[in-house]
């Protein structure tokens, strides 16, 4: 059974990133920006819940190809507003990064700053029909109570409403949903260290908690995204992501977005 932060893996390095959390997080102000304006979960932005988008996300996610990794991808829906919205990669555990992308300026973003995925896979061996997906629920419900930090700034302005991981309205509950590993650089070898699970197999049923937030287009030029999650206590965490987007955004018509690097 996974989570997408493999907590079994890293509860035994408590405070191994300690004290670069502390500093990370002493402020917090309100995000107010015209472009790049973080839609709500109450909103159904671009015609699907949070909590279908972070499904969405999930499929994408577990679906890439390692030797052909995106940094951002598609949310493969063919029509409608949906259409144009584009996810960015996140982490599989404990990791400071500086990703650099590009996009057009119409792209809305969809990203979590932490979630935790369970499903039936396990190596060496796996059943597939270990627990229901109410009891994958209450896993992975479980494994987002150690979290303890979620934190985003865009272009320097703090998201507000993340202060509590457990309580913030941008904490959901996917419902269960299937995804189909990579023929080749199967994904839940390199995320989860499952490298017994074929290629080209769907996996179903599987279900996220996560922090996830949608954010309208950005302006024309350069932009910076930045996230911060710790799980465990952040005095002594387990483990932290720090993540940051350095993002170009172009106009529409120019053949080189849609890309990272």
């Amino acid at each position: 059974m996974k989570n997408q932060f493999t907590l079994t893996n890293i509860i035994s390095r408590p405070g191994r990133f300690g004290s670069a959390v502390a500093g990370l997080l002493l402020t917090v102000l309100a995000a107010s920006s015209s472009s790049g304006q973080v839609l709500p979960p109450s909103s159904l932005p671009y015609g699907l819940s949070y909590e279908e988008w972070s499904a969405k996300w999930c499929q994408w996610n577990f679906g890439q190809d390692t030797n052909d990794l995106e940094l951002v991808g598609w949310s493969g829906i063919c029509e409608g507003p949906g259409s144009s919205v584009r996810f960015l990669l996140g982490a599989p555990g404990p990791i400071t990064v500086t990703r650099h992308i590009t996009i057009d300026e119409k792209t809305p973003l969809f990203f979590p700053i932490l979630s935790a995925t369970a499903d039936n896979t396990a190596c060496p061996v796996s059943d597939f029909t270990s627990n229901t997906p109410a009891q994958l629920a209450a896993e992975a419900a479980g494994n987002w109570s150690a979290v303890t930090v979620t934190s985003c700034s865009i272009d320097g302005v703090a998201v507000a409403g993340l202060d509590n991981p457990a309580s913030t309205e941008y904490l959901v509950q996917s419902g269960p949903f299937s995804y189909t590993t990579a023929e080749h650089g199967n994904a839940l070898g390199l995320l989860e260290s499952e490298y017994c699970i074929p290629g080209g197999m769907t996996i179903y049923p599987a279900v996220s908690d996560g922090v996830y937030l949608m954010l309208a287009p950005l302006s024309r030029g350069k932009h910076t995204i930045h996230n911060v999650a710790v799980v465990g206590p952040v005095s002594a965490p387990y483990f932290t992501q720090d993540i940051t987007y350095d993002i170009t955004v172009l106009r529409e018509d120019r053949e080189d977005h849609h890309h990272g690097h």
